[in-house]
């Protein structure tokens, strides 16, 4: 396996909702996440590097020396290592009643394969859904309902881009949305169920985006009316700044979604970075991949930008 790193709006008041006190713990206040984005081990290498591994043992090998990296350009701040799967892959319209394939819908055992052997390494698992024609909470609530959120090392990722258009048949054509009550929604639900189980550790809710009110670079909002997000006592909300792009304006745009100004109730900023693909012949990557120190600010990309905050999450696809 080669490695993939290479050396080289409106502002508003923070809305809390007080309707529980967190008794657990947040994974964010005090590690960085990182993770490897895909389908699956061994499953469909075209939508991200998580494909190209073979189980847990080739991930842990390949990804030692990216945390060692991360540590240390994060001023020695935990690493955790994770699992961004998609959970609910977006599939064209026709046939289906929601536009998704499920990966427990392909013989695939979450539990088993997945949850359990990343809690022994102490790795965490996220359910990434790209929500087709289905709505955030229903996703989740299908989450929630197989068993897999009582587990704390299992969180939480919603796709927006691929949230189908009505009267359109292929979700991501044109770019899908959601609207901030649909997140905050998800968040109560999430909050309640840690307050309800007793888990131990708060969920994560990573919303992908890189349409924002305040990029203005006419890419639909993602996350519509953004600014009435709230803040839960169980939830660790992330806005992931998603998207392929050149370096300046990939920074530009994580600068701009996660602006403690613009938005001063977003706790935690995530950055996505795609790698080149041997699988995937259209150039769907960065170009270049930033590097480590780019990613925590420590370097300026060029042009001389440099990222105003370190990522709470950094995923790799």
């Amino acid at each position: 396996m080669s490695q993939l790193w290479p050396d080289t709006a409106k502002t508003s008041v923070p809305q809390v909702s007080t309707a529980q006190v967190s008794t657990s713990i947040g994974l964010l206040e005090s590690s960085t996440l990182f993770a490897v984005y895909g389908r699956g081990f061994g499953m469909a290498p075209i939508l991200g590097h998580l494909g190209t591994y073979k189980g847990m043992d080739a991930m842990a090998a390949d990804t030692q020396t990216w945390t060692a990296k991360l540590t240390q350009a994060n001023g020695g701040k935990k690493v955790v290592t994770s699992l961004d799967l998609i959970y609910g892959l977006a599939i064209p319209c026709p046939g289906t009643t929601n536009c998704l394939l499920h990966l427990d819908q392909v013989d695939v055992d979450l539990v088993e394969q997945y949850i359990k052997p990343a809690a022994a390494r102490g790795w965490v698992v996220i359910l990434d859904t790209q929500i087709g024609r289905s709505d955030p909470v229903t996703e989740v609530k299908r989450m929630i309902d197989r068993g897999y959120l009582k587990y704390d090392n299992v969180h939480v990722a919603i796709d927006p881009e691929f949230h189908s258009v009505p009267g359109h048949e292929t979700p991501g054509i044109p770019i899908g949305t959601v609207t901030a009550s649909q997140v905050n929604e998800v968040q109560e639900m999430l909050n309640d169920y840690v307050a309800k189980e007793k888990l131990h550790t708060q969920k994560i809710l990573i919303t992908h985006q890189f349409g924002d009110a305040a990029v203005h670079d006419g890419v639909p909002v993602m996350i519509a009316n953004k600014a009435e997000l709230k803040s839960f006592a169980n939830v660790e909300l992330v806005v992931d700044a998603d998207g392929l792009g050149v370096p300046a304006e990939k920074v530009r745009k994580y600068n701009l979604m996660t602006d403690k100004k613009t938005y001063p109730f977003l706790r935690f900023g995530g950055l996505k970075v795609f790698f080149p693909n041997e699988w995937e012949r259209t150039g769907h990557f960065d170009k270049p991949p930033m590097s480590v120190d780019e990613i925590f600010g420590l370097a300026p990309v060029p042009g001389g930008i440099r990222m105003a905050t370190k990522p709470s999450v950094l995923i790799i696809a």
